[in-house]
């Protein structure tokens, strides 16, 4: 759990560093996502010594081959969206939109991964999900922007990506299949994007490793959730990063709050610590 809660606390840091990067610094997605994936291959090599991470035999098996190219083709697609609209949309805007990634992941997660069906869990998660959801809507939301579109598919993507990636556990250590997606993934952002990585300011620079170092740590300790208590109470307890983005934007960048957003935080807290405890 305690994994689970440190990655929660990487996404918020990320989230807020990316959006400064991306709308204050005014840097391309196009440039900056080449950039932030070659800082988060090199920082994980460190994390696969660290963590001891290795081959095994099964990861080159014809089915867990598939699973990984479907991962890194949804992962690839999911990342341009997901920063496009983070670029385009308010802080507290985009993570309301990507709040329907933790509901999706739940519900696949039910459907597709039999050793997790728990009603009682699959419940409180359900709940969590939309107490948050209804905290953050409004009438205006219901107009759709086309980046509003994007980030709905960014969100349905990554919650495959997070079922793909728990089937993939069963053969590859979290570092490891980190480190692999990650560098490929690397790869493919230079080679579509062709970026011209030297075009960008030195203070964005800087905050596009811290973004790497958050990423990294939110990611790698979210894949060994995955692996030791399961894809639904790891997004459960993930969900504690979108509440923490809701406060720190609006001290950060002043953002409006309303008590209606407290008082989500209240149940969303209450339906980890049910199903932590229980």
């Amino acid at each position: 759990m305690l994994e689970a809660i440190i990655a929660s606390i990487g996404y918020a840091g990320g989230v807020l560093i990316n959006k400064v990067i991306l709308s204050v610094y005014l840097v391309p997605v196009r440039r900056f996502v080449p950039w932030l994936f070659v800082w988060l291959t090199t920082i994980t090599v460190f994390a696969v010594v660290i963590f001891k991470g290795g081959y095994n035999s099964q990861m080159i098996t014809p089915e867990n081959l598939f699973l990984f190219g479907l991962m890194i083709v949804t992962a690839f697609i999911w990342n341009i969206y997901s920063y496009e609209g983070l670029q385009r949309e308010e802080v507290h805007e985009y993570e309301l939109v990507m709040l329907f990634a933790p509901l999706a992941t739940i519900i696949l997660a039910e459907i597709f991964l039999p050793s997790e069906r728990s009603l009682p869990t699959f419940i409180a998660g359900v709940i969590a999900c939309l107490a948050l959801f209804a905290a953050r809507f409004d009438k205006r939301h219901l107009k759709l922007s086309p980046y509003w579109k994007q980030l709905f598919a960014a969100t349905f993507l990554m919650a495959v990506e997070s079922i793909i990636i728990k089937k993939l556990l069963s053969v590859y250590d979290p570092a490891t299949l980190y480190f692999v997606r990650t560098f490929i993934l690397s790869i493919a952002f230079l080679i579509a994007f062709r970026p011209k990585l030297l075009q960008i300011s030195k203070k964005a620079f800087v905050l596009t490793i811290i973004s790497a170092v958050f990423g990294v740590i939110q990611m790698i300790l979210k894949f060994y959730g995955f692996q030791n208590i399961g894809v639904i109470e790891t997004t459960m307890i993930l969900i504690l990063g979108p509440i923490m983005v809701y406060f720190m934007s609006g001290f950060f960048f002043r953002e409006k709050m309303q008590l209606r957003t407290g008082l989500s935080a209240l149940v969303v807290i209450g339906c980890v610590l049910y199903v932590t405890l229980r």
